[in-house]
C-alpha cells in the first residue's frame, strides 16, 4: 500500500515543482507587470439561488401551464421567429397592462419577507 502512495507522490512532483501545492504564477505575474488585467469568468460576484446564471435584472421562476398553452406559445415563437421566452414576456406584459387598465390601478410588487 505504501508503494502506491510513493508512486503517486513521485508522479505529482516534477523536479523541485510540486503539482499539489505549488501553482506556476510567473505568467500571471508577467501579465500584471505589463498592466494587463487577468481575464475572469465572473465568479468574483457570484449570485445565489434562482438568479444564478441569469442576466442582470432577471431571475428564474417555474410555472405550470396547460400543454395546449405551451404549444400555442411555441407556435407563436416559431411563426414570429422569436425565442419562446421573448414571446412569454411580451404576452405577460400585455396581460399586465390590460389588467391595470381594466382595474384602474398600477400593480405593485409584494414586499419580500
Amino acid at each position: 500500500m505504501t508503494n502506491k502512495k510513493q508512486q503517486i507522490n513521485n508522479a505529482s512532483s516534477f523536479g523541485s515543482f510540486d503539482i499539489k501545492t505549488e501553482q506556476p504564477d510567473s505568467f500571471q505575474t508577467g501579465l500584471e507587470a505589463a498592466g494587463i488585467k487577468p481575464v475572469t469568468d465572473g465568479s468574483e460576484h457570484p449570485t445565489k439561488g434562482a438568479a444564478a446564471g441569469c442576466k442582470p435584472g432577471t431571475s428564474r421562476k417555474t410555472y405550470v401551464l396547460p400543454l395546449e398553452m405551451i404549444d400555442k406559445i411555441a407556435a407563436v415563437a416559431a411563426y414570429t421567429r422569436r425565442k419562446e421566452v421573448a414571446v412569454v414576456i411580451d404576452l405577460l406584459e400585455r396581460g399586465i397592462a390590460s389588467y391595470e387598465q381594466e382595474y384602474g390601478k398600477e400593480i405593485t410588487t409584494l414586499p419580500k419577507f
